[in-house]
């Protein structure tokens, strides 16, 4: 089988339609996951304001 233009043409296509497969898979299992508890200990430090002392 002789390595044309075609053939690496092709083998790009394959390429990026796998890579685009598999980073929607992976975007589908980031957005269906069970979010954390909604008062945890460490949502609580980050997500409260902070008090100004003066």
């Amino acid at each position: 089988m002789p390595l044309t233009r075609e053939f690496f043409d092709t083998l790009i296509f394959v390429v990026i339609i796998v890579g685009l497969l598999l980073a929607a898979r992976r975007l589908r299992a980031d957005l269906t996951r069970p979010l954390p508890p909604d008062k945890s200990e460490w949502a609580q430090d980050d997500t409260q304001p902070r008090e100004h002392k003066d």
